[in-house]
């Protein structure tokens, strides 16, 4: 393995090949939780939408066809005949029966009602408060999940790269045992060495064998994790590389980063300005609503001479007493909006930790990645050192292997310490509401990885 500047790499032939920039845009069009946040900030805002309307007029057409089980008849026949008893020398045809039919015992009215609230108690307003407060909350869940999945993308793509690389390493060592075996066989035949010491070169190469076989369905893992992640069917190549950045900003910046745009952070600001706007709902039920309203009938063959083709006016209402409900209710929407505060600080607090423990995994990777680099070369000359050696008869196979063993190791490691600080990078990023920046960071990577 060895690490080399991070200059423009030389773009792949391989048709299968596939960046980490193209994988991020993989992972927005084909994951189902990214569509399903999508759907639910969709939703939010048409409830949005409907909130608006609140402040509207209420228009309905209605329409009724009755039948009742008798005309309804106004009959003032005694009046009638008290007149004929006070004037009996007028005859009884000479005045007309007293008797009126007003409605008919089958009627149909059709008509348009209008109602428009003009006051409410601040009860519109607030609800329209509550509906931008759903619609950021939505809006951050989404952006959650969208920081969520980039962490996961890059611990899955560079897990790709890990393993990729880490059987790159026990191929290479494979090779070199099989090299240290023909050595063995050579020396034994000459009587520079014993059998035993051919048989331990067997056994480490077969040892070795056995590792790149269990590397090997490591790296299949690997491409299963990423392919089920990106809904591909074909097994993605990744071509971008492990990769280290030394110049980081400083703890301090990353906290006050996450305090502005961590959506969790945000999603509990939401939660309490809805808290709030419950509060001031419920408060305005002490107020009287107050309403606008008017009717116009559209077909007037049926109207009695009692009922007006049209009415336009004002209407008020006020719950006087409903069993102490409402206060209850305040007292409710008070505690859950003190509930939502206490939890917004809270999570401030965690925020913060959650950045630091990631910024410090960060620096701990580069820590380590830098201090393997240069055991990376004493290993080598090791390595070198007992090769030489044995083929000189002055050295044991055990030592050879050990040399080899000690060299992989350290590769792995200094590979491990890489593919750590990618995915710790990844969840600082994420904790500070930035996942989207990982990608500039690969641009200014100083040290870039490959075996």
């Amino acid at each position: 393995m060895g690490t080399v500047g991070s200059d423009a790499p030389v773009p792949s032939t391989d048709p299968n090949s596939l960046s980490f920039g193209d994988a991020v845009l993989l992972l927005e069009k084909n994951s189902r939780h990214l569509m399903a946040a999508a759907d639910r900030e969709n939703a939010r805002r048409q409830e949005r939408g409907a909130a608006r309307g609140l402040r509207l007029p209420t228009v309905q057409l209605k329409a009724r066809a009755t039948r009742i089980d008798e005309s309804i008849v106004i009959d003032l026949d005694p009046i009638r005949s008290a007149m004929l008893a006070l004037h009996p020398t007028v005859p009884s045809a000479a005045i007309p029966p007293f008797e009126s039919q007003i409605q008919d015992d089958q009627f149909f009215k059709a008509g348009v009602e209008m109602t428009w609230p003009i006051f409410t108690g601040g009860a519109i307003t607030a609800a329209n408060r509550a509906a931008d407060a759903r619609l950021s909350d939505a809006q951050e869940q989404t952006r959650s999940v969208e920081q969520s999945l980039h962490a996961t993308l890059v611990e899955r793509y560079f897990g790709v790269c890990l393993a990729e690389q880490a059987r790159n390493i026990r191929r290479q060592v494979q090779t070199g045992m099989e090299q240290h075996l023909y050595q063995a066989v050579r020396l034994e035949a000459e009587g520079m060495i014993s059998r035993a010491e051919r048989l331990h070169a067997e056994v480490s190469q077969a040892e070795a064998a056995r590792e790149l076989q269990a590397a090997e369905q490591d790296v299949l893992l690997a491409k299963a994790a990423l392919r089920a992640l990106l809904h591909e069917q074909l097994d993605p190549r990744p071509s971008s590389k492990l990769f280290v950045v030394h110049d980081l900003p400083s703890l301090e910046v990353m906290q006050h980063d996450a305090v502005g745009a961590n959506p969790n952070l945000l999603r509990l600001e939401a939660q309490q300005k809805l808290a709030e706007s419950a509060v001031s709902v419920e408060r305005a039920d002490y107020l009287p609503d107050v309403a606008l309203f008017a009717r116009y009938e559209l077909y007037p063959d049926d109207l009695t001479e009692l009922d007006p083709r049209w009415a336009a006016g004002i209407g008020l209402q006020l719950n006087i007493f409903d069993g102490f409900a409402r206060g209850h209710r305040v007292s409710a929407a008070r505690a859950t909006a003190s509930m939502v505060d206490h939890a917004r600080q809270g999570a401030q607090n965690d925020i913060a930790l959650l950045v630091e423990h990631n910024y410090r995994r960060v620096v701990k990777a580069v820590e380590q990645f830098d201090t393997l680099e240069a055991t990376i070369e004493l290993a080598t000359e090791n390595l070198r050192v007992r090769t030489r050696a044995f083929e000189e008869g002055m050295a044991t196979s055990l030592d050879v292997v050990d040399a080899v063993n000690m060299l992989s190791g350290v590769e792995l490691a200094q590979l491990g310490a890489a593919h750590d600080f990618v995915t710790s990078l990844a969840e600082l990023l994420a904790a500070t509401g930035h996942a989207e920046s990982f990608a500039d960071y690969m641009q200014k990577a100083d040290v870039e990885v490959t075996s």
